[in-house]
């Protein structure tokens, strides 16, 4: 038996070894032997395997086939795994985690949704122990400190000078404020504590919406708040105070 030595490799060396493998069985070793031709210089025969199954990769994140995922939505468990490429979720195949997620989540009334899926899907990696949230996979963005306590909660998506943050982004950092929080926040905590997050500016804070009276802000936080209570994720009393749903 031959030894075996480790070796420190990025993420993208990662992700051109996941992509190679020509069977779910195939190791990483077994993958950088056969692309450096080692075993063919060696007459050693390659074992067969069976057709390859493919990962599904998207926004710097690559899953490999057999990874299971899971998401809540309106208290119900959704769960299903990537097979060959694509996401198999409730006997259904889709191409994103947000076309999966709105094609199996349903409203209170039964209707379907549009739902930003890296914010809601959880995965388990083949062989891993952990699930993990599909948002804290993605790559973090150039200068990122390392020491970033919410490097894995809030993903600052690339803006134009003056925009909002997107919805996702909201319902992302909500979530993470209350979890930093350990306890319920009133709503001008949050639009301000949010705000703070994000960098926004004076005019971006009290800018009003095309009626004249609403805070365009406020109005943001307050329909991602909602969408999370409809996830489940934060509960809906007491009112005036927003608070994680206890699991």
């Amino acid at each position: 038996m031959q030894e075996l030595q480790s070796i420190d490799i990025d993420f993208d060396v990662h992700k051109r070894i996941e992509l190679a493998r020509e069977s779910f069985s195939e190791t990483p070793n077994e993958v950088l032997r056969r692309l450096l031709g080692l075993d063919a210089a060696s007459g050693l025969e390659q074992p067969s395997v069976s057709p390859a199954m493919r990962a599904w990769s998207g926004k710097g994140v690559l899953l490999p086939h057999g990874t299971r995922v899971r998401m809540d939505y309106n208290g119900r468990a959704h769960e299903g795994e990537i097979n060959d490429g694509s996401w198999l979720v409730e006997g259904e195949r889709f191409a994103s985690p947000s076309a999966a997620a709105g094609g199996v989540a349903r409203t209170k009334d039964g209707k379907r949704t549009n739902l930003d899926g890296w914010v809601y899907w959880w995965a388990l990696l083949p062989g891993n122990e952990n699930w993990v949230k599909l948002s804290a996979m993605r790559e973090d963005p150039p200068g990122k400190s390392e020491t970033d306590e919410r490097e894995h909660e809030v993903m600052h998506l690339q803006r134009t000078p003056g925009d909002l943050p997107a919805e996702s982004e909201v319902m992302a950092g909500l979530e993470a404020l209350l979890k930093r929080m350990r306890r319920g926040v009133t709503p001008s905590e949050a639009y301000r504590a949010l705000a703070d997050e994000f960098s926004l500016t004076p005019e971006q804070r009290s800018r009003l919406m095309e009626n004249g009276k609403d805070c365009h802000w406020e109005n943001r936080v307050r329909f991602a708040r909602r969408k999370l209570v409809d996830a489940g994720i934060i509960a809906r009393k007491p009112r005036g105070i927003w608070s994680l749903a206890k699991s």
